[in-house]
């Protein structure tokens, strides 16, 4: 039963952006290229690009690659080899660490990023954004029994954030605005992160609230911890990242993008990857 309703999602899906989808085949053809288009086409590949941040990409125990963003990148995939004419389109997900994103981008390692990307003015010099898909909000995550409740709580005590992030730049503005004395760790990882304040190495750790909730639900007692609901600066907006310069690209990747959030299966993939909670262990009785 399950399936089958998948299946009829996917097909009218497939109807909602076969409309759209033609009226961009004009450009397609115009004097204008894209080479990423035409890259896709000439070796009916597409490269994906994702790091470890559940529940937006992320590679399971089994070895599949799923996720969020991963989702709504399969369903770019299956657009792309519809309006490129294309039998078969091969989809390789390329894990790509933070820091080496932009040039992967740029250096056609990937054709996506399809992790989390915080769409910032800063960064659009160097790579292009589709239209976002989630605003995150930086949330306190810390053990039940440091007992902090507020921002403040946390004035002149050690917290840990991954190294790079948006996340990192905002902490820092706050941390001189409202002189809150804060020592400031950093990691490679959201996941190194997490096991700084697990350990007591740090008091707290600042991250999307969303990207917590599996961290937490992964270790063996989600119970010792506590996601305030304080919101930490403003909210930021992930969106899919794509090369430079390639305007036709990102104009597709948008309309996709816009018939997915219109449709029907949107609700069922936000429902599936989107709908956090903390998950309660069952512990043996003596």
């Amino acid at each position: 039963m399950k399936k089958l309703l998948n299946n009829k999602l996917k097909h009218l899906f497939s109807v909602l952006t076969l409309l759209p989808l033609a009226l961009l085949s004009h450009p397609l053809s115009a004097e204008q290229t894209s080479a990423t288009f035409e890259h896709i086409k000439s070796t009916h590949t597409l490269n994906i690009g994702y790091r470890q941040l559940a529940p937006f990409s992320f590679r399971d125990k089994s070895g599949k690659v799923s996720g969020y963003t991963i989702s709504l990148c399969n369903m770019i995939a299956d657009e792309l080899r519809l309006s490129l004419g294309l039998k078969q389109l091969e989809v390789h997900y390329i894990p790509v660490l933070f820091t080496e994103r932009v040039a992967a981008l740029n250096g056609s390692r990937i054709d996506l990023d399809c992790s989390v990307n915080t769409d910032a003015p800063e960064r659009k010099n160097s790579v292009s954004f589709s239209t976002d898909y989630f605003a995150s909000t930086m949330r306190i995550i810390s053990l039940r029994q440091n007992n902090i409740h507020t921002l403040e709580d946390l004035r002149g005590r050690t917290v840990s954030v991954p190294r790079g992030s948006k996340d990192l730049l905002e902490l820092n503005r706050l941390n001189r605005e409202k002189h809150l004395s804060l020592s400031i760790i950093t990691s490679d990882t959201s996941e190194d992160a997490f096991e700084m304040m697990a350990q007591k190495r740090t008091a707290a750790l600042i991250l999307d609230g969303i990207l917590a909730y599996p961290l937490i639900n992964q270790s063996e007692d989600p119970e010792a911890f506590t996601i305030l609901h304080e919101d930490v600066g403003e909210k930021m907006k992930y969106a899919i990242m794509m090369r430079k310069q390639d305007p036709l690209f990102v104009a597709f990747v948008d309309k996709t993008l816009e018939n997915i959030f219109e449709s029907p299966l949107h609700a069922q993939l936000t429902n599936k990857w989107l709908s956090q909670t903390v998950i309660i262990k069952n512990k043996q009785k003596d």
